[in-house]
């Protein structure tokens, strides 16, 4: 067992890279002093945990993580490492349920929720969809809200129903990870586009559209994940006008964007008869509460309700209950401003650590796009991250297509369940990277 053990942190911590070959069993029975027999077994322990692949003639590899990093949970950790890679959303600050689920059995109308509704959601519901919508800068009508099983639902939910195998979607060449593993589901091509400091360039999908039939465009236009950019005005505009010449379908994805505080007026705004605008609670209020608010242009509700009945039915009743008492009565703005404070202090704690190395991060953003001086590139730099104990996600993840990669790792500051150990995984970081400087 504590061979497998072993195995299993460096797999995690990337000091065991996929397809590494591991030593033969003699070999490695002799250098720890057991017999052939032990070895065999941690092997075989490791084997069943998905670890490894023995090939024969060949020996015994690497199989890959058996947890990637976007199925990766606190479950998963490991004694004394600091995780940088998964984006929570300050869980210690999330509501508490308890008063909540009190108040609610009291309800006489309680026992409903646990009928089948409506697969766009309750009318309760989606007006609370409509008035969270308004902290997005969005003003729609309840019938155009549907109510989603969180923002990764809402997503798969538009390109299920606005897209068919073989279709074209432009992204950001840099992106969030998401969007690539439902386009490979639904077997849609993803395009990559250029982007800068403030996100895609609206020049360049125009090039990009010009070139071929592209019939979407995803974007986060409120604070982009994982590079942070926020998107100007007038560079929203100049996407609009992109897409209604080219008539693309607009999917605009603010999970992160009332985190980073007010902006612009979202695309949807803006183009309400192209864009579909998802508005997640999860990373806002609570991960566990899974619940979405998706708006609609008009003519598309009844598409989108079909997609959701064809995937989940409805989003859990109870689920948006919660989320319906949250926002009206005052707990989501709440939550919201006091993880607003803290990852204020956190970002920055990190400004101030990471001062003189090439950060992009928001002043209340939940993470930080990290590029690496030469000569490090990102698997280099994360298996020796890992190996001193912090885990952090390399560009690799969000990079679409078979593009140079950037030579960047994404730090989630969020992740750390207190400021202590998020201090300590960027003091490991800082000393990586001027022990190298030094040695240059």
């Amino acid at each position: 067992m504590a061979i497998a053990d072993a195995i299993e942190r460096d797999v995690r911590l990337g000091g065991l890279a996929p397809g590494a070959r591991l030593p033969t069993h003699r070999n490695l029975a002799e250098a720890l002093g057991v017999t052939v027999g032990t070895v065999t077994r941690g092997y075989g322990e490791a084997a069943r945990r998905g670890l490894l692949r023995g090939e024969t003639g060949r020996g015994t590899f690497v199989g890959g993580d058996p947890v990637p990093s976007m199925l990766r949970h606190r479950e998963d950790g490991l004694p004394g490492v600091v995780d940088l890679g998964m984006t929570l959303p300050l869980e210690r600050l999330s509501p508490s349920l308890a008063a909540t689920l009190k108040d609610m059995a009291a309800d006489p109308d309680c026992q409903r929720l646990l009928e089948y509704q409506p697969s766009c959601g309750r009318r309760a519901d989606r007006r609370a969809g409509a008035d969270w919508l308004r902290r997005h800068g969005l003003d729609v009508a309840p019938e155009a809200v549907s109510v989603t099983v969180g923002g990764q639902n809402a997503l798969a939910v538009v390109l299920s129903a606005m897209f068919r195998p073989g279709d074209a979607v432009a992204v950001e060449a840099v992106t969030y990870p998401l969007i690539k593993t439902l386009a490979r589901r639904f077997h849609l091509r993803l395009i990559p586009v250029e982007q800068d400091g403030h996100g895609m360039l609206p020049d360049a999908l125009d090039e990009v559209c010009r070139a071929q039939p592209v019939r979407g465009l995803y974007l986060m236009p409120g604070c982009q994940n994982p590079t942070t950019a926020r998107m100007p005005e007038y560079r929203r505009h100049e996407t609009v006008e992109v897409a209604r010449r080219r008539g693309l379908t607009i999917i605009e994805d603010d999970a992160y964007g009332l985190v980073a505080g007010p902006g612009p007026a979202p695309l949807a705004a803006l183009a309400p008869e192209r864009t579909f605008c998802i508005a997640s609670l999860s990373k806002v209020v609570a991960g566990g509460l899974r619940v979405a608010y998706l708006a609609s242009p008009e003519g598309y509700a009844r598409a989108v309700e079909r997609a959701i009945s064809d995937m989940v039915w409805m989003t859990p009743p109870l689920m948006a209950g919660i989320a319906r008492r949250w926002i009206a009565d005052g707990t989501a703005d709440r939550t919201l401003d006091a993880k607003r404070a803290e990852s204020a202090r956190r970002n920055a704690m990190a400004r101030d650590m990471l001062s003189g190395l090439d950060i992009s991060l928001q002043n209340t953003g939940y993470y930080i796009w990290l590029r690496l001086p030469e000569p490090w590139t990102s698997g280099d730099f994360v298996r020796v991250a890992g190996e001193s104990g912090v885990v952090v996600t390399p560009d690799e993840a969000f990079v679409v297509g078979r593009r140079p990669l950037p030579h960047a790792v994404r730090l989630a500051i969020s992740g750390p369940a207190d400021a202590d150990g998020l201090a300590r995984g960027l003091s490991v970081l800082r000393a990586i990277l001027l022990e190298t400087r030094s040695a240059t």
